[in-house]
């Protein structure tokens, strides 16, 4: 009860957890959506709507694409640890998604007809090509050490995330460079506050957990003194507790020891 009055109160140290200029051509909704990286400057003391989740997704992708080159797919033990982190990287690709759509993006379109229907389609299509990978891991998953050799299966599922990886952290790009600026221009950042607040009101906590695991190993140090100050502020007790079992396992015993001094 305590848990859930919490999420449901929200706080801003909590609240960059799960939400969320550019030059050149346009789609037929007349929003801009290629942009010259080059020529683009982001660099603002607004709220980033992405930049705290992408770093958890970016951490995410890289260790499992590091994992499934290495992987030998005739071990079971190694298909079986390679399974756990795909099924938490590809949790957290879901839950980001449908948090955008259903709060970021679908207020965006509400003030500006049609600035959404970029983002809404990549994530349609991203999660068609993520849908292939789940179906592919378990495969492999559930026929391990019932074949001969899984080298193949290993091999096409590697190729297939690497392709994936790739189109997704150009997709988080677009996102932080050109969607970001959309709601800028739409949104002051108490109205953007409200957005990662609603969100918050439906997360599970052990999805917010598994946010942590990913998210802050990915932060610098004043990005975590930050996060978890409002944390410690807002949070029951037992509730910080636990997070910070979860921060000590994904961090090196120094970060943790420095963290928690400065907390």
């Amino acid at each position: 009860m305590e848990r859930r009055k919490f999420l449901e109160t929200g706080s801003s140290g909590l609240a960059g957890l799960l939400m969320h200029l550019s030059t050149g051509a346009s789609d037929n909704t007349g929003v801009p959506h290629s942009v010259n990286y080059q020529n683009t400057s982001y660099m603002t003391s607004r709220m980033k709507t992405f930049d705290v989740p992408h770093k958890g997704i970016r951490n995410g992708l890289s260790q499992l694409s590091l994992l499934s080159g290495k992987t030998n797919y005739n071990d079971i033990s190694e298909v079986e640890r390679l399974n756990a982190l795909g099924k938490e990287v590809f949790l957290l690709l879901n839950t980001h998604a449908q948090d955008e759509n259903d709060v970021s993006l679908k207020y965006l379109e509400e003030k500006m007809k049609g600035a959404s229907h970029h983002d809404m389609e990549e994530h349609v299509r991203l999660h068609v090509m993520q849908s292939r990978l789940e179906k592919m891991l378990n495969g492999i998953y559930v026929n391990a050490g019932k074949k001969s050799d899984a080298s193949d299966a290993g091999s096409e599922f590697y190729s297939s995330l690497a392709d994936f990886h790739s189109e997704y952290l150009h997709h988080m790009s677009e996102e932080e460079r050109i969607t970001q600026q959309l709601l800028w221009d739409n949104f002051t950042d108490e109205e953007l506050a409200q957005h990662r607040v609603e969100i918050i009101k439906n997360l599970p906590v052990s999805t917010l957990f598994l946010w942590f695991k990913y998210i802050v190993p990915a932060q610098s140090h004043q990005e975590r003194v930050s996060l978890f100050k409002g944390f410690k502020q807002n949070a029951p007790a037992e509730l910080f507790q636990e997070a910070m079992k979860i921060v000590r396992s994904a961090l090196d015993e120094s970060e943790f020891k420095e963290l928690i001094e400065a907390l």
